[in-house]
């Protein structure tokens, strides 16, 4: 696709020469130039878009995002999530993201292609609690894929009057 674009900007190029020769003024080809490279960009996005409906379509897209509500009493170093019908989806967190995430910050994890149907899902999240000890959250649920893009948020809150944390799975 983007040796497309790339051919698709070149024609425009070379269309745009013909036609620059047979005007004198210089501030007109600056904003021909200018109109060129709007237009080559708006053709590029256009590309991009269509490759991304052809490559993931609303049938097969799902994606996963992660959020940390306050994080108290639960800081996490890392998520990993499993099923059926996908490579595991795996990040280590930074204290940069966690702090991002601790202002409410809501963090995209991956985007992957998901056939309709039942798929059991299982999220590890490894972190530390609030005494430093290493804890494991985990979230378990099977998950119904339509033909609609699936959109599933695992969010990490406190729980204050257990000072501890848990882990869920949302649905958008």
């Amino acid at each position: 696709m983007k040796k497309t674009s790339m051919l698709a900007g070149f024609m425009l190029l070379g269309v745009l020469a013909g036609s620059v020769q047979a005007e004198p003024a210089d501030a007109n080809i600056a904003a021909d130039i200018v109109q060129v490279k709007r237009s080559v960009l708006e053709l590029n996005k256009d590309l991009y878009e269509l490759e991304e409906d052809l490559l993931s379509p609303a049938t097969t897209r799902a994606a996963f995002y992660f959020s940390l509500t306050y994080g108290e009493f639960f800081e996490p170093l890392s998520i990993e999530i499993m099923g059926s019908g996908f490579e595991a989806v795996r990040h280590i967190y930074t204290e940069r993201q966690v702090a991002a995430l601790r202002m409410g910050a809501v963090q995209p994890l991956a985007n992957i292609n998901l056939g309709p149907g039942k798929h059991n899902l299982r999220a590890v999240i490894r972190g530390v609690d609030q005494l430093g000890q290493n804890r494991e959250l985990v979230v378990e649920q099977q998950v119904e894929k339509t033909d609609k893009p699936l959109l599933l948020e695992f969010v990490v809150s406190d729980l204050a009057e257990q000072q501890s944390a848990r882990a869920q799975l949302k649905f958008w």
